[in-house]
C-alpha cells in the first residue's frame, strides 16, 4: 500500500502548492504574474498526470479485488485466504518481504514482460537467483515474490493434492524428507515394538527403521502462444495471462501429484508403491460403481488416515454415485449413499472431490480415497515468465513461458500389513471395469 499512499500524499502535496499561488494572487488582489501562471500550469499538468496514475491503481486493485487478490476493505494483497491450508501457503513456507520489483500490481509486470521494450525494471529480474542459484539455460524473468506468492497461494484454492499435502520448502535442487518405514506388525512404528517386561528384565535393543525420501526441483513449463496484434491491442490481454498462470500452475501440480509416473516428474499417488487396488466385483458391469467397491475401499484405509482422508472422482462418476442406494428393512426404502450438505459432497462422512484430473468412469483411478498429508511436496520459491517471438515468428505469433520447479511423493515404502485382516493404506482406488 506504500505506492498509493505516496500517489496520495503527491496529489495532496501539489493541490497545495497550487492554492499557495492562487491565494497570494489573490490577497495582493491581483492576477497571477506570468512566472505565477507559468508555475501554476505546470503543477497543475503535474495533478492531472497523477490523478490518472491513482485512478490506474484504483482500477487494478479492483480487478485484483474481483479475483480474490487483495481484500475489498484494506486493499491489502491477500496472502492468507479463508479456508487455505495453513502451512501450505507462500509466506507459511518461505516468508513475504513485499518486494514487487519496482512493479504496482502483477499485470505491470506481465505487461513489461509482453512488451518486450527493454523495461529497466525486469533487469534485476533476468536470470535472477534466490539463494544465489539460476535456472538452468532457461532465463526468463523471475516474477517478484510478492506477485509470486499472490499467484501460488491463489492456485491453492483450486487444488486437490498440495492444500492437504507435508509440504516442504526447497532451498536447493534437492529435499529430503524423513520418515519412519512402517510396513507391517511384525515391525510396527518403524521398528518399535512393545514387550511385557517381568521384574528386573531386560528389554530388547531395537533399531529404528527411517524411510528417506528425497524430492527433486522438477521443472513444470507452461506454454502459451498469442498473436502480436492481441498483445499490442488487447486491453485486458494481461488480466487473462495472469489468470491462465494462475490455472495453469494449479492444474499441472494436482494433475501430477495425483498421477504422474515419477520420470522427470512428480509420482503421483495413483503410482504409489503403497497404493491399494481394490477388485471389482464378480459379474460388475463395465463402467459402474456398486456399493460393494466402495465399502471395500473404505475397509483398506489405515485408521490412522480416517481423519484427514477425502474422496477424489472423475466428474463422469457421478451418475453412478448418485444411484448407490443403500436399502433398508423389507419396504424398499433406500437412502442415497452420495450425500450433500452446504455446497459439498460426503460419502461416509468423507467430503468427496470431483475433478477432471482422475481417469474416467470404468479405468483404473476413477475414483480414489486417500489421506493427502502422507503424501510429501517440495516446492521451490522461484517462478519465472519470459516471452519468445522466435518460435512463432512465420505466424505473426508471440510464445511465452512459464516455469515453476515443484516435487512430490508418497512417503510410505509399501502398503502396511496388519496383526490381522487384510493390507491397509493411507490410499486406496478402485480396479477397471471395462
Amino acid at each position: 500500500m506504500l505506492e498509493i499512499k505516496a500517489l496520495r500524499q503527491r496529489k495532496a502535496d501539489l493541490a497545495a502548492q497550487g492554492d499557495r499561488i492562487l491565494d497570494t494572487a489573490e490577497v495582493g488582489l491581483r492576477d497571477l504574474t506570468p512566472t505565477e501562471q507559468a508555475a501554476f500550469d505546470a503543477i497543475k499538468a503535474e495533478l492531472v498526470k497523477t490523478e490518472g496514475q491513482v485512478i490506474e491503481w484504483e482500477r487494478d486493485m479492483a480487478k485484483e479485488q474481483a479475483k480474490g487478490l487483495r481484500d475489498p476493505d484494506t486493499g491489502e494483497l491477500v496472502l492468507s485466504r479463508p479456508g487455505s491450508a495453513k502451512g501450505r501457503r507462500y509466506a507459511d513456507l518461505f516468508g513475504v518481504s513485499g518486494d514487487r520489483g519496482g512493479f504496482s500490481n502483477l499485470n505491470e509486470f506481465l505487461q513489461a514482460v509482453s512488451s518486450h521494450t527493454g523495461d529497466g525494471r525486469l533487469r534485476a529480474a533476468i536470470f535472477a537467483a534466490a539463494g544465489g542459484e539460476r535456472f538452468p539455460s532457461e532465463g526468463g524473468f523471475f516474477v517478484p515474490e510478492e506477485f509470486a506468492a499472490a499467484m501460488l497461494d491463489r492456485s491453492l484454492e483450486s487444488e486437490i493434492v498440495r492444500p492437504r499435502a507435508d509440504v516442504h520448502p526447497m532451498t536447493s535442487k534437492t529435499k529430503k524428507v524423513a520418515g519412519v518405514d512402517v510396513t507391517s506388525s511384525t515391525a510396527p512404528f518403524g521398528g518399535f515394538e512393545a514387550e511385557w517386561l517381568a521384574e528386573g528384565g531386560a528389554a530388547t535393543a531395537r533399531t529404528l527403521k527411517v524411510r528417506a525420501i528425497e524430492l527433486f526441483a522438477r521443472r513444470l513449463a507452461l506454454f502459451a502462444a498469442a498473436s502480436n496484434d492481441l498483445v499490442a491491442d488487447g486491453v485486458t490481454y494481461e488480466d487473462q495471462l495472469s489468470e491462465a498462470l494462475i490455472r495453469g500452475l494449479g492444474f499441472g501440480l494436482d494433475l501430477a501429484f495425483l498421477s504422474g509416473n515419477g520420470a522427470g516428474r512428480p509420482l503421483g499417488v495413483l503410482n504409489d508403491p503403497a497404493l491399494i487396488t481394490v477388485a471389482k466385483e464378480t459379474g460388475q458391469l463395465g463402467a459402474t460403481v456398486v456399493y460393494e467397491n466402495l465399502t471395500k475401499m473404505f475397509a483398506r484405509l489405515h485408521p490412522a488416515s480416517f481423519p484427514n482422508a477425502v474422496w477424489v472422482a472423475n466428474s463422469s462418476a457421478i451418475p453412478q454415485l448418485l444411484q448407490v442406494t443403500l436399502g433398508i428393512g423389507t419396504a424398499g426404502i433406500h437412502f442415497p449413499v452420495l450425500r450433500e450438505g452446504d455446497g459439498k459432497f460426503f460419502l461416509f462422512g468423507k467430503e468427496v472431490l470431483f475433478t477432471e484430473k482422475l481417469p474416467a468412469l470404468g479405468a483404473k483411478g476413477d475414483l480414489l480415497l486417500a489421506d493427502f498429508s502422507q503424501y510429501a511436496v517440495g516446492l521451490r520459491k522461484e517462478v519465472s515468465v519470459e516471452r519468445s517471438q522466435h518460435v512463432g515468428w512465420s505466424k505473426d505469433e508471440a510464445n511465452f513461458r512459464s516455469i515453476l520447479r515443484a516435487d512430490g511423493q508418497g512417503k510410505w515404502k509399501t502398503a502396511y500389513t496388519p496383526k490381522n485382516g487384510s493390507t491397509l493404506s493411507w490410499c486406496v482406488t478402485l480396479a477397471a471395469r471395462t
